[in-house]
């Protein structure tokens, strides 16, 4: 069975993990994670061509920055995520823009609504790619583009790399309640980004690599940060007894080492983003 290939049963076993997982930790990620996500704002919006007037869906919009900004920007935006506590959230930072809680495979719009979708960074986490990109693709009017981002390689992307190399070291394992076939990697090889946008009937469609730092002033706050918003990888480290996180944060340690300055760690963020548009 391929990652998106997950049966009926296990799609629902994973958008339950992600719902609860985003739900506990919705204020923590946005205190430390939404910085990090909102490096892809502008290049999301460059491939969409946003502009004022513009009917944009933020899809899986966490707590609301990209789809505020949006709005900011003159755009006509509405967020959605699965999450109600990510909806309730960006409704109290930003009140004055529509968000709405939706699954990406049934979205509560009709046909040819939006001029643009975007998302930012919610692909590996829905348990059928497809289905989601082809809904997605539902809502557009025709000629309308699309712009997802998804994270590149761990090697490359180190907020995630330090944890998952510290918790590979030890040893563990994912949590019972992630289906064994879903790959949360599978876009960050551009040519799997490629035929998924190509399968959905897109045209134009290109994967962009994007690189940045991010500064963190230490290893307590890269770790506390990680474990607010990280939901799979939170999850695997809080599943462990005491003694094995231990072992766990004594890796993390080591490998985040590597990128510490005087002043803290500048740690290596890479992303891709891939865009198409819908055939007139």
């Amino acid at each position: 069975m391929s990652p998106a290939e997950l049966s009926s049963s296990e799609a629902e076993r994973l958008r339950a993990f992600e719902r609860q997982g985003h739900d506990a930790l919705a204020k923590s990620y946005h205190e430390f994670f939404a910085a990090v996500t909102a490096l892809a704002t502008a290049p999301l919006f460059d491939d969409v061509r946003l502009h004022s007037g513009m009917r944009l869906l933020d899809v899986a919009s966490g707590p609301g920055v990209l789809t505020a900004e949006a709005a900011n920007r003159g755009a006509r935006s509405v967020g959605v995520d699965l999450s109600p506590r990510m909806i309730e959230l960006a409704q109290r930072l930003y009140p004055t823009i529509e968000y709405r809680e939706a699954d990406v495979e049934h979205l509560p719009f009709p046909d040819h609504t939006f001029d643009a979708v975007v998302c930012a960074f919610g692909l590996g986490h829905f348990p059928r790619p497809e289905l989601a990109v082809a809904e997605c693709v539902r809502t557009l009017s025709p000629g309308g583009r699309i712009a997802f981002s998804w994270w590149d390689e761990p090697s490359r992307q180190r907020i995630q790399g330090i944890f998952r190399d510290a918790i590979a070291e030890i040893g563990v394992s994912a949590p019972l309640d992630v289906p064994q076939g879903h790959d949360v990697f599978r876009y960050s090889n551009s040519g799997e980004f490629l035929r998924l946008l190509n399968g959905a009937g897109l045209t134009e469609v290109k994967v962009t690599e994007h690189t940045a730092t991010y500064f963190v002033p230490d290893t307590e706050t890269l770790w506390r940060g990680g474990l607010g918003s990280l939901v799979l990888t939170g999850a695997v480290i809080r599943q462990q007894d005491q003694a094995t996180q231990d072992l766990i944060r004594t890796a993390f340690e080591r490998c985040a080492s590597v990128y510490r300055s005087a002043d803290g760690l500048n740690l290596p963020i890479a992303f891709k983003i891939g865009s198409g548009q819908r055939p007139a």
